[in-house]
């Protein structure tokens, strides 16, 4: 990031205040604390234009179809509403904490681990959190942090050292295992990813700490797409719903020290705007990834999912395709009842994720002809209550029919027991005559 390159972003009305803060609290060029100061007293204290007013709600919002992937997800159903490149894996950096911090949250739910735990953090991560490009949260060896510490750290202030930390608790100290554990969890969703760090890093960063993960090329950095990144974020939220208590935060006091949220869409944020009921998430920086965002929102009563991956403009992208949606699509109230199958000839109910559910659709369509169809994807018994029996789609709806909406079973189906014949009666037969056999040669 050049001087240049930042004066540029003022000059031009774009006043990318905290898309300059996130670059250069990330790039790898040491830019002085001094060069910094200064710019950001041009951007704060530099007298506005005649026609700034006008211009920053112009400024609030860019193109959103110039960037490298996007994609918006309803949160409940998993209905897609937009898609842009949303499946070519793609590099997210500090995104990738949403799976770290998933995982966590998976741990303390199994009492693997407790908020107010302990967490070692090693002296390497120390240095990381003290390095000008790597860190965001300074980690002192005199103090002790909390897994509720570190959570916060790696959501609001995504502290790498933090979420490398967090990783490491989850496995008792294994970074590769964590990563592993990563991985799988990707593959078990059946999601376009994959990680070989829990803070978003590449190689080039991780190898001065001793973190580059063994096996893995020097320049390696995760890869997910849009799509995928958004569906963590869908269970991340669904696995710990407070989180959005801390993602809306734009500071928190921690130890002394002010965690400081990059998410300029919050407010009082310049790209904050109040019609967008914003409930967070995460924000990312690498120089070989570009700014990378993921936001909850709300619209007509459902919480809706977005990322955008590689943009010049995240936030003021990210308002213009809140804005296209806004004007493009609509929902709709519809009820579902459980369902009836039939499985070896044996009945099985399915119950429906909602019984009112939301349907989006692409205004133009016939919201009358909209269906929802649920497929049996059960073939066996017995089937378990609460299993996934089928999967369901939206129909003519102008939009992708496919849902993460699944029915489950009402209640437990058992396997038949197989018929024995008549083998217990041909025993029962053998034994009396066996017996009357031997009453008769005892007597005679």
């Amino acid at each position: 990031m050049t001087l240049f390159k930042v004066i540029f972003c003022y000059t031009s009305h774009s006043f990318c205040a905290t898309e300059v803060y996130i670059i250069l609290n990330h790039t790898k060029q040491r830019v002085s604390r001094l060069l910094i100061a200064l710019i950001c007293m041009l951007l704060v204290f530099s007298p506005a234009s005649p026609s700034f007013a006008k211009s920053k709600k112009n400024g609030q919002m860019s193109d959103y179809t110039k960037v490298k992937s996007a994609y918006v997800m309803d949160a409940k159903s998993g209905q897609t509403l937009y898609q842009n490149h949303a499946d070519r894996q793609l590099p997210i950096a500090s995104l990738s904490k949403m799976m770290t911090l998933y995982l966590t949250t998976q741990a303390i739910k199994h009492h693997q681990l407790h908020w107010n735990d302990k967490v070692p953090v090693d002296h390497q991560l120390v240095k990381m959190s003290k390095s000008y490009s790597l860190g965001s949260f300074k980690i002192k060896h005199s103090d002790q942090y909390t897994v509720k510490d570190l959570y916060q750290a790696a959501l609001i202030a995504s502290s790498n050292s933090a979420a490398i930390a967090l990783g490491k608790a989850v496995t008792g100290g294994d970074n590769a295992k964590f990563i592993a554990m990563m991985n799988h969890q990707a593959k078990v969703w059946g999601i376009d990813a994959h990680f070989v760090s829990s803070s978003g890093l590449d190689n080039t960063d991780l190898k001065s700490y001793g973190y580059r993960l063994d096996g893995t090329p020097a320049k390696a950095q995760n890869m997910v797409s849009a799509k995928a990144i958004s569906i963590v974020a869908q269970h991340l939220i669904k696995a710990f719903p407070q989180i959005t208590k801390w993602s809306t935060k734009p500071n928190a006091k921690l130890n002394g020290q002010t965690l400081v949220n990059a998410n300029s869409m919050l407010k009082p944020g310049f790209y904050y705007r109040a019609s967008n009921h914003l409930t967070g998430l995460k924000t990312g920086y690498t120089e070989t990834a570009g700014l990378c965002l993921t936001v909850t929102y709300w619209r007509h009563g459902r919480e809706l999912i977005a990322t955008i991956l590689g943009s010049k403009s995240t936030f003021s992208a990210m308002n213009g395709l809140i804005t296209h949606l806004d004007k493009t699509v609509k929902s709709k109230s519809m009820t579902e009842t459980p369902q009836k199958y039939r499985i070896h000839g044996h009945q099985v109910t399915a119950d429906p994720a909602e019984a009112h559910t939301q349907v989006w659709y692409r205004i133009g369509q016939d919201p009358k002809k909209i269906k929802i169809t649920n497929r049996l994807t059960a073939t066996e018994l017995p089937v378990k209550k609460g299993q996934q029996l089928t999967t369901t789609t939206f129909n003519n709806t102008g939009l992708p029919t496919a849902t993460t909406q699944t029915g489950t079973a009402a209640k437990t189906v058992r396997k038949p027991v197989a018929k024995q014949g008549n083998t217990s009666g041909t025993n029962w037969f053998s034994r009396l005559f066996a017996g009357i056999g031997k009453t008769f040669s005892q007597v005679f």
